[in-house]
Protein backbone atom coordinates (compact mmCIF):
# COMPACT_ATOMS: atom_id res chain seq x y z
CA UNK A 1 0.00 0.00 0.00
CA UNK A 2 1.14 3.18 -1.00
CA UNK A 3 1.70 6.32 1.92
CA UNK A 4 0.26 9.61 0.74
CA UNK A 5 2.29 12.32 0.09
CA UNK A 6 3.09 14.77 2.75
CA UNK A 7 3.42 18.50 2.40
CA UNK A 8 6.48 19.76 4.92
CA UNK A 9 4.38 22.13 7.24
CA UNK A 10 7.21 24.94 7.36
CA UNK A 11 7.75 25.39 3.90
CA UNK A 12 4.80 24.09 2.08
CA UNK A 13 6.52 23.65 -0.74
CA UNK A 14 9.05 20.30 0.23
CA UNK A 15 7.62 16.85 0.14
CA UNK A 16 8.91 15.33 3.44
CA UNK A 17 11.20 12.30 3.04
CA UNK A 18 10.36 9.86 6.03
CA UNK A 19 12.14 6.72 7.53
CA UNK A 20 13.75 4.80 10.32
CA UNK A 21 16.91 3.42 11.46
CA UNK A 22 17.29 0.80 14.21
CA UNK A 23 20.29 1.22 16.52
CA UNK A 24 22.03 -0.32 19.51
CA UNK A 25 23.39 2.41 21.47
CA UNK A 26 24.98 1.83 24.74
CA UNK A 27 23.17 2.35 27.65
CA UNK A 28 19.69 2.65 25.62
CA UNK A 29 19.76 -0.56 24.07
CA UNK A 30 17.98 -1.28 20.78
CA UNK A 31 16.37 2.11 19.78
CA UNK A 32 14.45 2.58 16.50
CA UNK A 33 14.14 6.43 15.14
CA UNK A 34 11.60 7.57 13.30
CA UNK A 35 12.34 10.63 11.51
CA UNK A 36 10.88 12.74 8.55
CA UNK A 37 13.01 15.63 7.18
CA UNK A 38 12.16 18.29 4.26
CA UNK A 39 14.73 18.21 1.75
CA UNK A 40 13.65 21.59 0.56
CA UNK A 41 13.84 23.64 3.66
CA UNK A 42 15.59 21.70 6.17
CA UNK A 43 12.49 21.34 8.59
CA UNK A 44 12.68 17.90 10.49
CA UNK A 45 11.11 15.93 12.87
CA UNK A 46 12.36 13.21 15.08
CA UNK A 47 11.42 10.38 17.18
CA UNK A 48 12.77 7.80 18.96
CA UNK A 49 11.24 4.16 20.27
CA UNK A 50 13.25 2.57 23.14
CA UNK A 51 12.74 -0.61 24.30
CA UNK A 52 11.81 0.21 28.35
CA UNK A 53 10.55 -0.59 31.62
CA UNK A 54 7.03 0.71 32.47
CA UNK A 55 6.48 3.05 33.88
CA UNK A 56 9.87 5.13 35.74
CA UNK A 57 9.62 7.88 37.44
CA UNK A 58 13.10 9.15 38.18
CA UNK A 59 14.92 12.23 40.45
CA UNK A 60 18.15 13.66 40.76
CA UNK A 61 19.46 16.67 42.39
CA UNK A 62 21.80 19.39 40.82
CA UNK A 63 24.07 20.79 43.41
CA UNK A 64 26.53 22.73 40.85
CA UNK A 65 28.22 23.32 37.79
CA UNK A 66 29.86 19.91 37.91
CA UNK A 67 26.50 18.41 37.73
CA UNK A 68 25.54 19.93 34.26
CA UNK A 69 27.06 17.03 32.25
CA UNK A 70 24.78 14.63 33.87
CA UNK A 71 22.98 12.99 30.63
CA UNK A 72 19.02 13.66 30.28
CA UNK A 73 17.28 10.93 27.84
CA UNK A 74 13.35 12.15 27.87
CA UNK A 75 10.72 9.64 25.61
CA UNK A 76 8.27 11.67 23.89
CA UNK A 77 5.54 10.69 27.09
CA UNK A 78 7.99 12.03 29.65
CA UNK A 79 6.80 15.03 32.03
CA UNK A 80 9.74 16.83 33.39
CA UNK A 81 9.82 19.13 36.55
CA UNK A 82 12.18 21.93 37.68
CA UNK A 83 10.18 22.67 40.85
CA UNK A 84 13.12 25.13 42.57
CA UNK A 85 13.16 27.56 38.88
CA UNK A 86 9.24 26.97 37.80
CA UNK A 87 9.95 24.95 35.10
CA UNK A 88 7.81 21.93 33.90
CA UNK A 89 8.17 20.29 30.26
CA UNK A 90 4.69 18.31 29.41
CA UNK A 91 4.18 15.57 26.58
CA UNK A 92 1.96 16.97 23.70
CA UNK A 93 0.96 15.79 20.68
CA UNK A 94 4.39 16.56 18.88
CA UNK A 95 6.39 16.15 21.45
CA UNK A 96 9.79 14.46 20.07
CA UNK A 97 12.21 12.46 22.48
CA UNK A 98 15.23 13.95 22.76
CA UNK A 99 19.14 13.55 24.32
CA UNK A 100 21.08 16.01 25.83
CA UNK A 101 22.65 17.27 29.51
CA UNK A 102 21.53 19.36 32.34
CA UNK A 103 22.89 22.55 30.74
CA UNK A 104 21.20 21.68 27.46
CA UNK A 105 17.66 21.05 29.00
CA UNK A 106 17.98 24.69 30.67
CA UNK A 107 18.89 26.08 27.25
CA UNK A 108 15.61 24.73 26.00
CA UNK A 109 13.88 26.43 28.33
CA UNK A 110 15.63 29.46 27.69
CA UNK A 111 15.16 29.49 24.16
CA UNK A 112 11.36 29.25 25.20
CA UNK A 113 11.43 32.70 27.05
CA UNK A 114 10.50 34.77 23.97
CA UNK A 115 7.21 33.12 23.57
CA UNK A 116 6.21 34.22 26.85
CA UNK A 117 4.04 37.45 27.13
CA UNK A 118 4.95 38.60 30.74
CA UNK A 119 8.86 40.37 29.93
CA UNK A 120 9.10 40.82 34.10
CA UNK A 121 8.31 37.46 34.65
CA UNK A 122 10.20 36.04 31.72
CA UNK A 123 13.46 37.58 32.84
CA UNK A 124 13.15 36.48 36.68
CA UNK A 125 13.00 33.10 35.63
CA UNK A 126 16.20 33.68 33.00
CA UNK A 127 18.20 35.16 36.11
CA UNK A 128 17.14 31.79 37.84
CA UNK A 129 17.90 29.53 35.07
CA UNK A 130 21.46 31.47 34.66
CA UNK A 131 22.06 31.58 38.36
CA UNK A 132 21.47 27.72 38.01
CA UNK A 133 23.60 26.77 34.95
CA UNK A 134 26.51 28.58 36.51
CA UNK A 135 26.21 26.46 39.79
CA UNK A 136 24.79 29.41 41.88
CA UNK A 137 21.81 27.17 43.25
CA UNK A 138 20.81 23.57 43.83
CA UNK A 139 17.48 22.19 42.39
CA UNK A 140 16.06 19.15 41.04
CA UNK A 141 15.23 17.66 38.21
CA UNK A 142 12.09 14.65 37.72
CA UNK A 143 10.69 12.77 35.23
CA UNK A 144 7.62 11.13 34.97
CA UNK A 145 7.37 8.49 32.12
CA UNK A 146 4.65 6.29 30.92
CA UNK A 147 6.84 4.25 28.65
CA UNK A 148 9.25 3.65 31.27
CA UNK A 149 12.76 4.77 28.75
CA UNK A 150 13.35 8.49 30.52
CA UNK A 151 16.13 8.04 32.64
CA UNK A 152 19.24 9.76 33.87
CA UNK A 153 22.70 8.60 33.32
CA UNK A 154 25.33 9.74 35.65
CA UNK A 155 29.00 10.01 34.40
CA UNK A 156 32.32 9.61 35.81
Amino acid sequence: MDEPDLTCPACSRGKMERGMDELEIPHFGRVIHYYMRCANCGYRINDFSFEGDFPKEDKIVINGKEDMDIKIVRGSSATVLIPELGLELYPGPLSESFITNVEGLLTRFLDLMPLFNDPERSKEIEERISDAMEGRISFSISISDPSGVSHFIRTG
